[in-house]
């Protein structure tokens, strides 16, 4: 039997050897068909229609004009996202990374799901492919097309109509070969292509990963904008001596937070909020006017954003507005007036009058920082004081002495009115930190408050929870808890005036137009200003408004501007009624280098927002005043919907 049976092996052997042989070279045959003509081996009726509409399309991207269909550095920014290798592989190599394919696989091992397709592969498979998963056949047939395909075209071409069809999938609407990425970009940046900042065509080159998943993967993508970048610098495409918002860090939580603002009703091709997005360049060429006559040779980076009910960004000038970092200063003093308006009432926030005089001494949240700053200090002012006025107009004229001697008045002022306002607002100091806050010179100050409210109670008989360091500290714990439920960044204001003042805070654009939206309207579905954005609104012709208030005599606004001498940004908003809906414009800037020159602060911001203003009425969607809460209502006759400068 054993030599039967290895007989029969032997034989075996010999007879398949031809078999191995006759596999092996059909296999290359087939291999070198492929290479040769692989449009022919994919095969089938599918394969050709998709070859013709892939001819289509390219010709229609070759035809659109170049600054419309896609920008070299979003281009590059998406071959450092997807297909590194797409510029240096042979057009007669198939276009695999295997690299890519082993990285791929390593991930998708460890859970996290990737593909490892090269950018003419993701590229077949719009062609080629449904939403179905795909077979390994499918998988065969998609590699041999997008070896036809970059046969066809130069690599640039490739990415560009790849990135083009992608952004189409994107928006959800038609097939766009040759502008679904500038409609992604007016929808994600409210700019054409030819506009976009460096760091927007970089983020945008990211987008065939689709913008649900940009906002559904913000920490990773994240690390993919920083890795690109350095990609780019290696290549020379990324001049990194340069300045960019992108060098101070962006926060990885919400790196691609804006996405979740993209304008839908311009992506899905509605046309109505088309204007709001293509009057930003006439922001940007009022500010510039601006800066260039009154500040020769500045360099800012800028930002807008128009924002609607619920922090909806209905237009933006691009990522700068939802990632650039800005210090928000004197729109801070907003929610110490918002609370004594809640708290007390409009008509006697505006009773409570002080004459000019020297603030009250900062505080310092524990006795070793006193210790160490023995002396009071007062914030410098931009506009002093010149008679006696209430909450809403030391706010409205940004006069921080006046604005801080209100807030410190709070505390007593809840005592006499609001006593169970004040409880709340103690509980913030916990008992013994209470005590430590504690001092005979804190109960003396809060008696010269009192005193100043015609109430005389000795020192002695202060209550521990209105001794002033204490008491001041309660309410500036409470103010930063109401900003940041009211979506102002607020973490990093410390337990002293300056936290009612805003300094070292920081916010983007759109952060600061939501925080307002929310302040200065009365959200009942119309265009109803809050009492407090009526008060702002009210102050508008003497306030940090006034240039715009003298150029639009007949448009009702509430907004505040920021920045004061030693600020490295500043900010603009104003808020007005927009085809029935209360929409608040916001500006931003920041110097490129540097600080801000002297005499450059918010109120210059206003220029770019009336150029703007202007843009919508010469586009017939001039905006109408915003409406006054009945007990504010102005006999003015000048106030009517009547808005032409």
């Amino acid at each position: 039997m054993k030599p039967s049976l290895q007989a029969m092996k032997s034989f075996l052997r010999k007879a398949s050897r031809p078999a191995l042989a006759i596999l092996a070279g059909a296999g290359i045959a087939l291999v070198i068909a492929g290479l040769a003509t692989p449009l022919s081996v994919a095969g089938g009726a599918r394969v050709q229609a998709a070859a013709e509409l892939f001819r289509s399309d390219l010709a229609a991207f070759v035809a659109a004009p170049a600054d419309a269909r896609a920008t070299p550095l979003v281009v590059e920014a998406a071959a450092g996202y997807e297909d590194r290798g797409l510029f240096r592989r042979p057009r007669w190599m198939p276009p695999v990374s295997p690299t890519g394919v082993a990285r791929a696989l390593w991930r998708n091992l460890r859970g996290i799901p990737e593909g490892g397709s090269t950018i003419p592969q993701q590229l077949a498979k719009l062609y080629l492919r449904d939403a179905h998963r795909g077979s390994l056949g499918d998988k065969l047939a998609e590699v041999l097309f997008a070896t036809w395909i970059v046969r066809q075209a130069p690599a640039a071409e490739i990415a560009g109509l790849y990135l083009n069809l992608s952004a189409s999938t994107s928006l959800g609407s038609l097939r766009r070969p040759a502008e679904g990425l500038q409609r992604l970009s007016l929808a994600l940046f409210g700019l054409p292509l030819r506009r976009l900042s460096r760091e927007d065509q970089l983020v945008l080159g990211a987008v065939p990963r689709g913008v649900q998943w940009l906002r559904a993967h913000p920490t990773l993508s994240a690390q993919r904008v920083a890795s690109t970048r350095s990609w780019l610098v290696s290549r020379g495409t990324w001049d990194a001596s340069k300045p960019s918002y992108l060098d101070s860090g962006v926060d990885a939580s919400a790196a691609f937070g804006f996405v979740e603002g993209w304008t839908e009703r311009v992506a899905s091709d509605a046309a109505a909020d088309l204007d709001l997005v293509s009057a930003i360049d006439r922001f940007r060429d009022g500010l510039e006017a601006a800066l260039a006559a009154e500040f020769p040779g500045t360099g800012v980076r800028t930002a807008f954003a128009a924002m609607g009910e619920s922090g909806v960004v209905l237009a933006r000038s691009g990522a700068e507005s939802a990632l650039m970092p800005v210090n928000y200063g004197s729109i801070a003093k907003l929610e110490a007036l918002d609370l004594a308006v809640e708290a007390f009432g409009p008509a006697a926030v505006r009773e409570l009058l002080l004459p000019p005089g020297a603030c009250v001494r900062w505080i310092w949240a524990t006795k070793d920082q006193r210790r160490l700053r023995p002396a009071s200090w007062c914030p410098e002012d931009v506009t002093k004081a010149t008679h006696a006025m209430g909450f809403d107009e030391a706010v409205a004229r940004s006069i921080n002495s006046m604005t801080a001697r209100h807030a410190m008045l709070l505390p007593v002022l809840l005592a006499q009115r609001r006593p169970d306002l004040l409880v709340h607002i103690s509980a913030e100091v916990p008992a013994a930190e209470r005590a430590a806050l504690d001092s005979p010179a804190d109960r003396a100050l809060s008696g010269s408050l009192l005193a100043q409210l015609g109430e005389t109670v000795p020192p002695d008989a202060i209550a521990p929870e209105l001794s002033y360091s204490a008491a001041s500290v309660a309410l500036f714990r409470y103010l930063k808890e109401r900003r940041e439920q009211a979506g102002l960044p607020a973490q990093r204001l410390p337990d002293d005036p300056t936290s009612l003042l805003g300094n070292s805070s920081r916010a983007t654009a759109e952060q600061v137009g939501a925080y307002l939206h929310r302040k200065l309207f009365a959200h009942d579905g119309t265009c109803m200003l809050s009492d407090t954005g009526a008060l702002l609104a009210q102050r508008r012709k003497e306030g940090t408004l006034r240039w715009l208030a003298q150029r639009w005599p007949k448009l009702l606004f509430a907004g505040k501007t920021g920045s004061s001498p030693h600020d490295d940004s500043a900010v603009a908003a104003v808020g007005l009624c927009l085809d029935a809906r209360p929409v608040v414009l916001v500006a931003a800037l920041r110097p490129l280098d540097g600080p801000l020159p002297i005499g450059l602060r918010g109120s210059v911001l206003l220029r770019g927002i009336d150029a703007y203003l202007r843009e919508l009425g010469r586009l017939q969607r001039s905006p109408t005043p915003a409406l006054l809460p009945e007990w504010a209502q102005e006999p003015d006759p000048t106030v009517t919907a009547e808005v032409r400068p």
